[in-house]
């Protein structure tokens, strides 16, 4: 007797289900791919109990005639390709033909389609027709998923709460709204809307509708192309972040996918202006040949195999920080003036004035309805304005006038009509940092002899790591040679070092050369050598500075390229404008109330 057998159709169809069909969320996102694939113009998601009773997916797409509806059904049957050479031009979300026939395998499913020539119903059973009749549907499709994985109770078991599936399948509708903002989704559980768009063909529209008025306010508009690829989208600013990538939001041809290279990317380029522990919210679009790029890698295809990564990387890295650092980004808290309700406001997130050196004369509990979408994308499009906010602040930085220090830390400053509060250390660190940079890429560089040379020893593996790369560490001005085993001697470091940090600042320098394990990276190597050492050099918190340095502080802070973070992310000044302040110590209202008088 032979031990190999050939499973049933019934048994593959559940065990595709398990790579397919993880969650409802799963389910959702086949159903409403294949939607969007038959051109549907409106798409509403229908949920009983989160889905896990019902999930109903109604369109006005293509639809299918009586024949194709059946085939539907089969593992492997598909309309999108038809040969092997057509998995290297796909232009749809589905392709594999899998989908339908795992999910009907763990499930019972009412399909009511119409091909705009015959409305055809079918009902089956773990992926058995059981009835045939004429169909109600005008043209378009309805399909329902009822009672999912009730054949399957180890996966039911699985099952998360209510609350967590659906939280999966709003947030996976979201990304499929901003990825084809021309198609109109309604997301309903229990009869309770919620998420509607309006398919618009509007992404900052969507965004809005979506992230709310606060997120949107703060998107920048990208767009960049080169020989590979074209990148559009939109990026927020520094004002607003999150705790988590969730809100990495990136597309491929219209493809949902995330990309551990091309997040890295992203993140990489808010280095310096981003704490590490935060996140931006990005919405960016790739468009490319589907020649390059592969999305036959994943069973839910939400991973991407990119051909020409390098050529992507360094396009998306360009425009994000170059979209950046153009972009208002002085920080403004928020001040809450209804309520003394303090303890709401999360101190980790950050809103901002759209202009830098007017009073904002919007009220801070005005709803997002009540704002015009139109006046916010003029804000945030106009390069006018961005230029106009920068020589502001080259402008009117000598008027901003120091008042003292609050806890020793803060430096308290004023101009005309508004209050700063800059921290000290990280204004300074910003100072630093973009000194030393600008030292390091110097060609010329100056030294200085050590009086009493240094020794570094390292572990043999360390000392090759650093032997490999020696000669970036004389490119910079520090003069070196081996001496003995697994052991360096310095005798002479460039100016820029600061006096009484030399072994400090050496050693670290060594340490992050090694630890470039294959391809040396100047600008990443430059850049972190420059946030240790001016953190080393820049005066610290609870420091008694004079009046002529607080001056020279806020002078030095505003002649850089990006004085609004340190280093590392944390914001440099605050600013306070006085209409503000006047409503936080109610004397807007107050002084109406008088007529006024006061």
């Amino acid at each position: 007797m032979t031990k190999i057998n050939i499973m049933s159709e019934e048994l593959a169809n559940k065990i595709a289900a398990g790579e397919v069909v993880e969650r409802i969320a799963n389910v959702v996102k086949e159903l409403v791919e294949n939607s969007i694939d038959a051109g549907s113009k409106n798409i509403k998601i229908e949920l009983i109990e989160s889905g896990t009773k019902s999930i109903k997916i109604v369109d006005d797409g293509c639809g299918m005639s009586k024949e194709d509806a059946k085939l539907c059904f089969f593992r492997h049957a598909t309309s999108k390709i038809k040969n092997e050479n057509d998995l290297f031009f796909i232009g749809t979300l589905g392709f594999r033909g899998e989908a339908l026939a795992a999910i009907s395998a763990v499930s019972n499913v009412v399909l009511d389609t119409n091909d705009g020539k015959e409305a055809t119903l079918l009902r089956l059973d773990a992926g058995v027709i059981k009835e045939e009749a004429i169909g109600s549907m005008r043209k378009g499709t309805i399909i329902e998923v009822k009672d999912l994985f009730y054949n399957t109770p180890a996966r039911l078991k699985f099952m998360k709460s209510l609350y967590t599936e659906l939280a999966y399948t709003t947030g996976f509708i979201e990304k499929l709204a901003l990825s084809h903002p021309s198609i109109s989704f309604t997301l309903i559980n229990d009869d309770k809307v919620i998420l509607k768009t309006s398919g618009s063909n509007d992404l900052f529209k969507v965004i809005h509708e979506i992230f709310g008025y606060n997120t949107s306010k703060n998107m920048i508009k990208i767009s960049g192309e080169n020989y590979d690829y074209t990148i559009n989208g939109y990026i927020s600013n520094l004002n607003i972040s999150k705790s988590n990538r969730n809100n990495m939001i990136t597309f491929v041809n219209g493809r949902v996918v995330t990309n551990q290279s091309v997040n890295r990317t992203i993140k990489e380029a808010y280095h310096t202006v981003l704490a590490e522990n935060k996140f931006p919210i990005v919405v960016i679009n790739i468009e490319t040949d589907p020649t390059i790029i592969d999305v036959n890698i994943h069973p839910t295809k939400q991973d991407i195999k990119f051909s020409k990564l390098e050529s992507l990387n360094d396009l998306l890295f360009n425009i994000i920080k170059t979209a950046i650092t153009s972009s208002d980004n002085l920080f403004k808290p928020y001040i809450e003036t209804s309520n003394n309700n303090y303890n709401n406001y999360d101190y980790n997130e950050y809103s901002i004035n759209e202009n830098l050196f007017n009073n904002d004369d919007i009220e801070q509990n005005e709803t997002p309805e009540k704002r015009e979408i139109e006046e916010v994308r003029l804000d945030l499009s106009s390069n006018e304005d961005v230029k106009y906010d920068e020589e502001s602040i080259k402008k009117e930085n000598l008027l901003i006038k120091p008042v003292g220090l609050a806890l020793g830390t803060y430096l308290i400053a004023h101009d005309e009509d508004t209050m700063y509060m800059i921290d000290i250390h990280a204004a300074a660190e910003r100072t630093n940092y973009e000194r030393i940079l600008k030292e390091m890429d110097n060609k010329k560089v100056y030294t200085t002899s050590m009086l009493f040379p240094l020794q570094l020893e390292f572990s043999h593996n360390e000392f090759m790591n650093i032997k490999n790369n020696i000669e970036e560490i004389k490119n910079i001005g520090i003069e070196v040679e081996e001496f003995g085993k697994n052991t360096f001697r310095v005798t002479a470091h460039p100016t820029w070092i600061r006096e009484g940090t030399e072994d400090e600042s050496i050693r670290k320098i060594f340490e992050l050369v090694g630890e470039f394990k294959d391809k040396f990276d100047k600008t990443k190597f430059n850049d972190r050598v420059a946030a240790t050492l001016a953190c080393k050099s820049s005066v610290k918190g609870n420091t008694a500075i004079t009046y002529e340095e607080q001056e020279a502080l806020i002078n030095n802070l505003f002649k850089c390229k990006f004085p609004y973070t340190c280093p590392h992310g944390r914001p440099t000044i605050i600013k306070y404008p006085i209409y503000e302040l006047e409503k936080l110590f109610k004397r807007v209202n107050f002084a109406k109330g008088m007529n006024g008088n006061e």
